[in-house]
């Protein structure tokens, strides 16, 4: 059965959530959210975009660890021919949205003070 890019993605991070959250016994993987799937064209390669609480070296440590373990669980689960080779990859999107929120908020409130205190800026 043939899937699509899209489909394929769908289906691996459902089943990968799922094997995390069942069936794998490490705790250093307890709070850790799959985010994004990846799936390249030729579906020979996903990357997996995840968010973790803990600490984020023990995190890649025992993803690096598991991955052969998820890679098989994968194939016993999946209708392909080929289980993509797995590349796990933190996502940072949240922090970085984070920070220019913080960096926003600054700017606003230097503006604010400086209006505030009669030094403001013409019109440009």
């Amino acid at each position: 059965m043939k899937h699509s890019q899209a489909r394929l993605a769908q289906e691996i991070h459902a089943r990968l959530a799922h094997i995390l959250r069942e069936r794998t016994g490490d705790p250093r993987l307890e709070l850790l959210s799959l985010t994004e799937v990846q799936v390249a064209p030729d579906a020979t390669f996903a990357r997996i975009y995840y968010r973790a609480l803990g600490d984020k070296a023990e995190t890649i440590a025992a993803l690096e660890k598991a991955k052969p373990y998820l890679r098989r669980r994968l194939a016993g689960e999946l209708q392909t021919r080929r289980v993509p080779e797995l590349d796990f990859v933190a996502d940072e999107l949240l922090d970085r949205a984070e920070h220019l929120e913080g960096v926003l908020k600054d700017l606003a409130r230097e503006r604010g003070e400086r209006g505030g205190s009669g030094e403001g800026e013409g019109p440009a």
